[in-house]
């Protein structure tokens, strides 16, 4: 395991901001295929929280 791998998870983030101030994007996880949107920063926080379990997914 190399240190990149010991440091956790690694995220590809595209972030894109709108006309009237929002944020909106798409959130991947290196080895996934799965890409997931959001809208909002607190959207994009909850995506990037480390995964639980007992965590509630969309």
């Amino acid at each position: 395991m190399d240190g990149d791998e010991a440091a956790g998870e690694r995220f590809v983030v595209d972030i894109r901001p709108t006309p009237d101030g929002r944020v909106v994007g798409t959130v991947g996880r290196t080895g996934s295929a799965e890409v997931v949107p959001f809208s909002g920063w607190m959207d994009l926080l909850r995506l990037l929280e480390p995964r639980t379990p007992d965590a509630v997914t969309r």
